[in-house]
């Protein structure tokens, strides 16, 4: 097991590269974006594995997931979001495992299966002819997250920066949600205050997203 100096100096070294990486991110775009955004994904899983390897395998498969998921939404081209939200599913599934083995709260399995059948209704209603496997997937991938989210409240203090990353991942996806949505699912107005905020150049997403992987991947060590 790592001592607890070594542990601080990765942690911190990991904390200064991540930065670096999320100022880029918000900065620069084209190819150096990409660079920077998998490669702080990348070091995400690589902290993860180090720190977390034996405590929670769980959260360094979720985050091996969440690679592969990026890989086909940040670096392939064209970009393959069918594939992307398939690794994103896997990766809650994994933080899920991870999550029922620490509470060992039957009822939150129940409640976790009823959000899902919810949220794939909703979206059927809501959708309908436009339902299609892209739809079906992302809405259940972001129950399971919802889901996730409050179960990992469940475990506060004990484990405080999973909650609160699950919380910026949340708001990373439902800015991308709404993105994706305005393509054909929901149109949003052009020139509405809110076309205008997700469209902005801004790297919104990524605002949310970068810090969350980070708070998930410390987490793995506080377990």
């Amino acid at each position: 097991m790592m001592d607890a100096r070594k542990l601080n100096i990765l942690t911190l070294c990991f904390l200064l590269i991540e930065a670096i990486l999320y100022y880029l991110i918000l900065t620069t775009g084209g190819t150096l974006l990409v660079a920077s955004s998998y490669g702080a994904i990348v070091l995400c899983f690589v902290f993860a594995l180090l720190v977390g390897r034996k405590s929670s395998p769980p959260i360094v498969s979720a985050l091996a997931c969440t690679l592969g998921a990026d890989y086909f939404l940040v670096v392939h081209t064209p970009q393959q979001q069918l594939w992307g939200m398939v690794f994103f599913l896997g990766a809650q599934t994994f933080y899920a495992v991870h999550l029922h083995k620490k509470t060992k709260s039957k009822p939150f399995l129940a409640i976790r299966a009823g959000l899902i059948l919810v949220a794939e209704g909703i979206a059927a209603l809501v959708l309908r002819e436009k339902l299609d496997p892209l739809a079906a997937v992302s809405m259940a991938y972001y129950a399971m997250l919802l889901m996730n989210a409050a179960v990992s409240f469940s475990r506060f203090p004990k484990n405080k920066l999973m909650p609160i990353g699950f919380v910026l991942f949340i708001l990373c996806d439902t800015v991308i949600g709404l993105q994706v949505a305005s393509g054909g699912y929901l149109p949003i107005a052009e020139g509405s205050w809110l076309h205008s905020l997700l469209f902005s150049g801004f790297h919104l997403s990524w605002f949310f997203y970068l810090p969350s992987q980070v708070l998930i991947a410390m987490s793995a060590k506080e377990v």
